[in-house]
């Protein structure tokens, strides 16, 4: 049996308020569904974050139909559980996937938390923050007693492991049960694929760069989705890559030499079929910031989307250094701060900070004062059930 898995297409997001960015996004999700027609899986499973927001805008809505209508014609179910983007964090609410239930989109939640799709369990949680740990670490193990019941078994989760989200996870590897045979993970970005207990845990990223922090990852190892083999002893997973709605350039330059570099960039713009988005870090001192940086932008402005300038200095890069080596600057913050997860926040800014992510700072405080309006208790209570789907 063979089926897909994709996660944080996050429709609706609006990268730098740009509409073009929003459109990109809709482009590689309607792209990518149908790769997924060619590749003929038996069902699709999406790992949280379908949505950029828990109330999407009508665009976004409309295309998550329309690509939903398509696999149902080919006879394709969706299984899907929720992210933190895509979750009201309000009790009683109800996430936008619920739109999609006569197009055979199948939500794995709190009181429905698994599915048989021809004898294959499909279980799993929608996103728990950390504040409910707890919950999470019960939902795991009453999935995992479910699934010992059955020969084939996958387990959706939309959360940050600590091996790979060091500053923001919500589970250690230890602590996810070891049975299923395949761990279908959303909510980090990058392609991730190891062996984990009886089979693989993996995350197959997000379909198009959210953040310019995915570049790397982006280049080294593509975007899109697996396609995931369990007939055999070991499932066997194999990405398949959907090109990005436009290119990224991103170069590292020297600051005294940036002017230099104008028509190089220039030259290398001309080539693409898209503006693209154009990302220049400058380091090194002995120039004139302001004075280069209002050149650049007259110069590439026009020519590229966005145009985001950053700067690197050598004598700070040297003084951060020293002193991350000689301050514990953690513990600092959570003496000061006497408060473990207002601590845990002050932490993960700076850190975003540091690295020049505001995009990632954002996110955090969100998540952070979203949870606090819930009320930041723990669920009361869960149901157990699960439904039979004939995946028609």
């Amino acid at each position: 049996m063979r089926f897909v898995h994709l996660a944080d297409t996050h429709l609706g997001f609006r990268q730098y308020g740009l509409y073009e960015r929003e459109a990109d996004f809709y482009q590689v999700f309607e792209e990518a569904v149908a790769q997924i027609i060619r590749e003929r899986p038996d069902f699709v499973v999406h790992s949280g974050d379908l949505f950029d927001f828990p109330k999407p805008q009508p665009r976004a809505l409309w295309v998550a139909q329309r690509c939903f209508a398509r696999l149902r014609e080919k006879g394709i179910p969706v299984y899907a559980i929720t992210g933190n983007h895509d979750t009201l964090m309000r009790r009683g609410s109800l996430p936008p996937q619920v739109l999609y239930d006569e197009f055979n989109v199948k939500i794995i939640t709190e009181e429905n938390p698994f599915y048989l799709h021809k004898g294959v369990f499909v279980g799993g949680s929608p996103y728990i923050s950390k504040f409910y740990s707890t919950s999470l670490k019960e939902t795991l193990n009453i999935l995992s007693e479910k699934a010992k019941k059955h020969q084939k078994s996958i387990l959706l989760l939309h959360q940050g492991i600590e091996k790979y989200l060091p500053f923001d996870f919500e589970l250690k590897l230890e602590e996810i049960p070891a049975n299923f045979n395949y761990y279908a993970m959303g909510h980090i970005h990058s392609r991730i694929v190891r062996n984990f207990g009886n089979g693989k845990l993996a995350y197959p990223g997000s379909t198009e760069l959210w953040s310019i922090s995915e570049y790397e990852d982006a280049v080294k190892n593509g975007k899109g989705f697996f396609v995931v083999d369990i007939s055999g002893d070991e499932p066997d997973v194999q990405p398949v890559t959907i090109p990005l709605a436009r290119d990224i350039i991103r170069e590292k330059i020297r600051g005294s030499e940036a002017l230099e570099k104008i028509g190089d960039i220039k030259k290398r713009i001309s080539s693409l079929r898209k503006k693209p988005l154009l990302y220049l870090e400058l380091d090194g001192e002995g120039y004139e910031r302001p004075a280069v940086q209002q050149r650049l932008a007259s110069e590439l402005s026009e020519l590229a989307l966005s145009l985001r300038i950053s700067y690197i200095s050598e004598k700070i890069i040297e003084r951060k250094s020293s002193l991350d080596k000689a301050i514990d600057i953690a513990g600092m913050i959570g003496e000061a701060l006497e408060d473990r997860e207002k601590a845990r926040l002050a932490n993960l800014l700076f850190a975003a900070l540091s690295e020049g992510n505001d995009e990632k700072a954002v996110e955090e405080a969100e998540k952070y004062f979203e949870c606090m309006k819930s009320g930041g208790k723990e669920s009361e209570g869960k149901k157990s059930g699960g439904k039979e789907s004939d995946g028609k």
